[in-house]
């Protein structure tokens, strides 16, 4: 009768492939979480940004919208100065993004109603201006 306690090594590797099997699995199914976290993220931060781009065209007059129409619209000539079509400039993961605006008459050629699109990268965002 041996008198050893303790695993022998053929019993320490047979746990281990055991442990192998069950954590492959579970560590696959967590990594496409993890991916669409990221870009989850990333779509979250174009979208606050393309937003704040959007709702600062959208406070400008009519006027001034109706006088910048295009696809893109020039920020620098449609915010006065360079200096403040720069603040719509951002960075994100060591890249800078500035979302592009287009302006267009959608009245039917009756004037009074402007569609303003707002993309930065894969973002886009729609919204409508009339005239007072």
């Amino acid at each position: 009768m041996s008198n050893n306690k303790g695993f022998t090594l053929v019993e320490i590797i047979i746990a281990v492939l055991l442990l192998a099997i069950a954590i492959v699995p579970m560590v696959g199914a967590y990594g496409p979480a993890i991916f669409s976290t990221a870009v989850e993220d990333e779509v979250g931060v174009f979208t606050n940004q393309a937003r704040g781009t959007l709702n600062r065209v959208a406070t400008l007059d009519f006027a001034t919208l109706n006088n910048h129409q295009g696809n893109p619209v020039d920020l620098a000539a449609l915010f006065g100065s360079a200096a403040e079509a720069v603040k719509e400039t951002f960075s994100f993961h060591g890249s800078s993004y500035t979302p592009t605006v287009a302006i267009a008459d959608v009245s039917g050629g009756l004037g009074g109603m402007l569609e303003i699109t707002v993309a930065a990268d894969q973002v886009s965002l729609v919204t409508l201006k009339t005239e007072s």
